[in-house]
């Protein structure tokens, strides 16, 4: 039995799609150094994914001048602080109250400014860019 064109095209949709899904997902440049908090202050908002490829849900985070987070997704809040790194490395680390702990990476390129939040032992990944106010 000969496959139809249009399952043929179907088929080519979906696979364009999810191509294009998770190359908008992705830094569009190389991790920046952070070296002043002032690079990552203020508002941000994504997506956090519970565990590996887990459910997916809207993600706020604000950080405070000296290195303070606040986190809220769903009915769930977290309160905690980002320690920059001494040596210059391309990361940050972050620590919430619930001893959540993990790496914060900034990046900054021609697609604009994001941070990826992942947490140590897989549990959750959060990709987050700047409100715009």
């Amino acid at each position: 039995m000969k496959p139809s064109r249009s399952i043929n095209i179907a088929v080519l949709i979906v696979l364009t799609a999810t191509l294009l899904a998770g190359c908008a997902s992705a830094p569009s440049a190389p991790p920046v150094p952070i070296t002043d908090m002032r690079q990552i202050e203020g508002k941000w908002e994504g997506l956090i994914t519970l565990g590996f490829g887990g459910p997916q849900a809207r993600y706020y985070l604000t950080v405070q001048p000296d290195g303070g987070l606040v986190a809220q997704w769903g009915q769930n809040w977290q309160w905690g602080k980002v320690t920059l790194s001494s040596s210059g490395a391309t990361y940050a680390t972050f620590e919430f109250s619930e001893l959540t702990n993990g790496t914060l990476t900034y990046y900054d390129g021609p697609g604009g400014r994001s941070m990826v939040l992942e947490a140590y032992f897989n549990s959750w990944s959060a990709n987050v860019t700047p409100v715009k106010q």
